[in-house]
């Protein structure tokens, strides 16, 4: 878009034409068949060093000679700024040059004004909601969650894999610290209630193995926990690498508070659906007791069961695996199997993950090796005001017709801590 100025100058004083007592004069004109329809208003600035600005304007909506003077200049260079504004008062088009006013004489300046704005636009509004817990599941967050902070929590570490026991005087719950400054070591903390927890022994229970080439050398993490006759056994992840295969370990103790470590594992992991393999969860049922674990290969979890007789000696069920993923909110993940006794049959919880959203799907069975799935998850990680990263590791305990589950939990930032979910049957 273009416009033409004309300045001409008259001189009152010819015997110093570029003095300061020289005045001219500006005419600005434009033809109204190049300008824009949106173009309402051009406004015309003038400045000058040591000189008060000048502002003159043309409204092309009711002058009809779309032409305007401005006089009074003193003689010098002068700096003009032209703005075409529309209707909305939005500027479109600019564009600014300098001309002299010299005594006598009419100087032609072409302004050449670039596009600002198109004069149309949009808006767009986006409204934040708050984000409500979805309350539609059977699993209920607690209200005071986190149940447990750990005493060495810290930015990066991740208290995992709760597995919790009632031994009729207290609650224990067994834990791991996984990070830069844990390197998975299995931690304890102890409750009269279930619901509020303390930590009274601040070192680990449980550590992996010194020896460089052991089998637990680079991690242990708790599984399952039963007492039988007076004798605790804790059964535990182990690896040596995080990258190689995982096995299941086995602590007994006396007091549930000193532990003695099995040398090898009492269930290995094997090839291609248990590369490497989590235990997950133990029940005792008809004189035979299964071991519930999770098997993961090449991104994809699975769940399998081991039975035994005496607690030591494992047989991998031939069926196995027992349960894998196939509703589409399991995505491609069904593991940390947590199963309890419900008389005549048994109930399963295990964890799944699709589309970054992390659930708990539940099953029962009768047989402990069959499963019916519910068709849709009892919880998930949008029902919480917490955990609302993720959630994983749910380990199940029943108290009466109440289902509770504790796992652990991510809110937004590197590191975890341990969390409670609440299912009230009537």
């Amino acid at each position: 878009m273009a416009f033409a100025l004309i300045v001409s100058s008259c001189n009152y004083d010819k015997e110093n034409p570029v003095s300061k007592n020289g005045e001219g004069k500006v005419f600005f004109k434009l033809n109204r068949q190049e300008v824009p329809n949106s173009v309402a208003l051009v406004k015309l600035t003038l400045t000058r060093t040591g000189h008060q600005t000048i502002h003159a304007e043309l409204d092309l909506m009711n002058d009809t000679t779309a032409e305007v003077t401005v006089s009074g200049l003193l003689e010098g260079v002068w700096h003009i700024k032209v703005d075409a504004y529309n209707l909305n008062n939005t500027i479109l088009f600019t564009g600014e040059a300098d001309v002299s006013v010299i005594s006598d004489q009419i100087t032609e300046v072409n302004i050449t004004l670039t596009q600002v704005s198109s004069g149309i636009g949009g808006v767009r509004i986006i409204v934040h909601w708050p984000v409500l817990p979805d309350r539609n599941f059977p699993f209920q967050e607690y209200t005071l969650n986190p149940v447990l902070v750990p005493v060495q929590y810290q930015y990066g570490v991740y208290a995992e894999n709760p597995v919790v026991i009632h031994d009729v005087s207290k609650y224990r719950m067994y834990y791991a610290l996984v990070g830069v400054a844990a390197e998975s070591k299995i931690y304890y903390a102890e409750s009269i209630n279930g619901y509020t927890w303390t930590s009274p022994i601040s070192t680990p229970l449980i550590n992996p193995d010194p020896n460089p080439s052991a089998w637990d050398h680079g991690g242990v993490l708790p599984g399952a926990a039963i007492i039988k006759d007076g004798t605790w056994y804790l059964y535990y992840q182990g690896y040596n690498t995080p990258f190689g295969q995982w096995h299941t370990g086995l602590a007994t103790s006396t007091d549930g508070i000193t532990w003695t470590k099995k040398p090898q594992p009492v269930l290995s992991a094997g090839l291609g659906w248990e590369r490497q393999i989590v235990p997950t969860s133990i029940i005792g049922k008809n004189g035979l007791y299964y071991l519930y674990y999770t098997g993961v290969n090449s991104g994809t979890y699975q769940i399998g069961v081991a039975t035994s007789t005496d607690l030591i000696n494992w047989t991998k069920h031939p069926q196995n695996p027992v349960m894998t993923p196939g509703l589409t909110w399991e995505g491609t993940k069904t593991s940390m199997a947590t199963v309890v006794d419900e008389g005549d049959s048994l109930a399963m919880v295990y964890a799944a993950t699709s589309n970054s959203i992390h659930y708990f799907g539940m099953a029962t069975s009768v047989d402990g090796v069959n499963w019916n799935k519910y068709e849709k998850p009892v919880f998930s990680n949008k029902a919480t005001d917490w955990a609302k990263k993720w959630i994983d590791y749910p380990k199940m305990i029943r108290t009466g017709n109440t289902l509770r589950v504790y796992f652990s939990g991510n809110e937004d930032k590197p590191g975890s801590v341990v969390a409670m979910a609440i299912w009230h049957r009537e």
